[in-house]
């Protein structure tokens, strides 16, 4: 007789565990946040990242802030991930995350997510006053609720379930997709890459790459630990 497999964890548990480790974090802990800040004349780029690889995937939150007098595009495509030994790590699309959203197996992948993990970063300012994109400490408005079971979307005139439609509307919100970054303001979104995999000998490290109003942003770290 086959053992049955145990069903795996939906993303979705696994990210509201993460939330809570990620509260009760110290700067010292293997599981706290990563975050990082590139200043250059041209623009200010903050990422930080989830505590954990979530399911083997980078969870990225990245604000920008402009210091110019014109508004200038910040698009998910202007983040690039890398391995330490300079393999690129896909980013995945705001339609990848909806399909999986609605438990349509996109790309041969069915996990779940939490869409209130991917809601928009905070940003604050300083005792002077000026717009302080260092601190991105969580998401706005977390939306809760999680799916129970994956809700598979049949093809036909079948009307999505609230929690799904929901779901979808908070990745619409917090992923990042092209956003005008207003002079003297702040604003980005969150990324999520596939799932890295790392060689058995490979450094576990990460670089991150931001262009940003015709600059680059340059981030080296250590892999958050996977859950």
């Amino acid at each position: 007789m086959k053992k049955r497999c145990k069903r795996p964890v939906l993303l979705a548990a696994a990210l509201l565990a993460v939330a809570a480790q990620s509260a009760a974090a110290t700067a010292t802990s293997q599981t706290a946040s990563i975050g990082l800040k590139s200043t250059r004349d041209k623009g200010v780029v903050s990422i930080m990242t989830d505590p954990v690889l979530v399911g083997g995937r980078l969870v990225l939150k990245v604000v920008a802030l402009n210091p110019t007098p014109q508004p200038v595009p910040l698009r998910a495509n202007d983040v690039h991930v890398f391995t330490a030994a300079g393999k690129s790590v896909p980013v995945m699309t705001l339609d990848a995350l909806i399909a999986e959203a609605r438990g349509e197996n996109h790309s041969g992948n069915t996990a779940m997510h939490q869409s209130s993990n991917y809601s928009r970063p905070q940003t604050s300012t300083s005792q002077t006053g000026e717009l302080d994109v260092s601190g991105i400490t969580g998401a706005n408005n977390p939306i809760g609720g999680t799916l129970a079971e994956q809700q598979v979307r049949r093809r036909g005139d079948v009307e999505e379930s609230p929690a799904v439609r929901e779901q979808v509307e908070a990745l619409k919100a917090g992923i990042l997709q092209v956003v005008a970054v207003e002079p003297g303001k702040a604003t980005g979104g969150q990324i999520v890459t596939e799932r890295i995999k790392f060689s058995r000998k490979e450094q576990k490290a990460l670089r991150v790459v931001v262009d940003f109003n015709g600059q680059q942003h340059e981030f080296d770290f250590e892999a958050p630990p996977a859950e």
